[in-house]
């Protein structure tokens, strides 16, 4: 096996403690069964997982937004370095998200719309120098973030990261990264998702490591703790009687998960298969979803 623990979490970018649904599930699966939680706020979420990974072998966590940004996103922002990594490190030290849950993610959003090269000179209009994020409550809206989504300029990055261009060719509908609001949206997870476990890469150091970015496309055999991006959505769930959806997907996808690791066909999830002109996009900045095979 290649996990003692696996752990899924069902993310939320709510600016309000709560429980319930849209909010915060984590489910825990190792030798002793199936433990779920439903934290209040993000920080208590992070905390309860710090803890998880902390007196057992490898772990998997598993989470529900997108780890990386479409290509491009990193030069059209001037950042230096790997692009993901500088994406990680410019979110976490952007976002703030205290013990209340109340988040400065639109706010963040605006910015790094503002910062994007060569949208404003291109663009023909406000609705297009807004940005490629977009989506939020009215109150929100700046010069360089609409509510709607605005007509896609060219000098923005793209729309779809590869992973979601596949899923897209199968008939499914992921969400982009751009989105902030809306059923299903999953662009504020994202913000404040990699700015929460930029923050776990900080307590961990070392025994941390995102797959494919750390590990490339490759099961991971040598890390204490590896992150990777999910879609529970992707695999068919049953919702008992009663029971939250999000309780119930991230309950059936850590038990997916450790069925497989038990039968030895959870290593074939790490190792997809890309084309090689997509590499360089998946590896540096795009990342990819487990599972998608």
């Amino acid at each position: 096996m290649l996990f003692d623990r696996i752990i899924i979490v069902d993310w939320s970018a709510s600016s309000s403690a709560t429980t319930g649904a849209d909010s915060v599930w984590i489910a825990v699966a190792d030798a002793g069964g199936i433990e779920l939680s439903n934290p209040p706020t993000r920080r208590v979420a992070l905390a309860e997982m710090a803890a998880a990974v902390g007196s057992v072998g490898p772990t998997l966590i598993g989470v529900d937004f997108s780890l990386g940004f479409p290509r491009g996103t990193a030069a059209a922002l001037d950042l230096a370095g790997r692009p993901w990594r500088a994406m990680w490190e410019l979110l976490g030290s952007a976002v703030n998200d205290d013990d209340r849950n109340r988040n400065n993610r639109f706010g963040v959003a605006s910015g790094l719309n503002a910062d994007m090269a060569g949208v404003a000179a291109t663009a023909a209009s406000t609705e297009r120098a807004a940005g490629p994020f977009w989506g939020c409550p009215p109150a929100q809206r700046t010069e360089h973030l609409t509510s709607t989504k605005p007509t896609r300029a060219a000098a923005w990055p793209p729309e779809w990261r590869r992973v979601e261009a596949r899923l897209r060719g199968e008939g499914l509908r992921p969400f982009s990264a751009w989105q902030l609001l809306g059923a299903g949206a999953v662009g504020s997870q994202s913000l404040v998702g990699i700015a929460a476990l930029e923050r776990l890469r900080w307590d961990l150091g070392e025994r941390l490591c995102v797959w494919p970015f750390d590990t490339g496309l490759a099961a991971p055999t040598d890390a204490d703790v590896v992150v990777a991006e999910v879609w529970p959505s992707r695999w068919p769930v049953t919702v008992p009687p009663g029971m939250i959806k999000d309780a119930a997907q991230v309950q059936a996808t850590a038990q997916r998960l450790a069925d497989m690791d038990a039968k030895g066909t959870l290593r074939a999830l790490f190792t997809p298969e890309v084309e090689s002109s997509q590499l360089d996009d998946v590896l540096g900045e795009e990342g990819w979803v487990l599972g998608v095979t």
